[in-house]
């Protein structure tokens, strides 16, 4: 049994999620090392290219969740309720 025969057994072995985070990670290893990517067309993408995991947190509410027009990255600890953190206040 070849490397490949073996992945793919392993892999068609996990859920979808899975599969797709192991997809996501060869990806990563590809750009890593400045292989091109091959184009992905099966149905855990979405038409906008989004995966299925990214699609189920949009559909939670998750993804979105809080609208404003300010940029969170300077301004999160006016936003977020710390009341709760144990530890010393500075």
């Amino acid at each position: 049994m070849t490397t490949a025969n073996k992945i793919e057994s392993e892999i068609s072995a996990l859920p979808p999620h899975l599969q797709a985070e192991v997809l996501d990670f060869v990806q990563f290893v590809k750009q890593r090392h400045g292989i091109a990517r091959v184009p992905v067309h099966d149905g855990n993408l979405q038409s906008g290219g989004d995966s299925l995991f990214f699609q189920a947190l949009s559909d939670a509410g998750f993804v979105g969740c809080i609208e404003t027009d300010e940029q969170l990255s300077t301004s999160y600890k006016q936003h977020i309720d710390f009341s709760a953190k144990v530890g010393l206040q500075t």
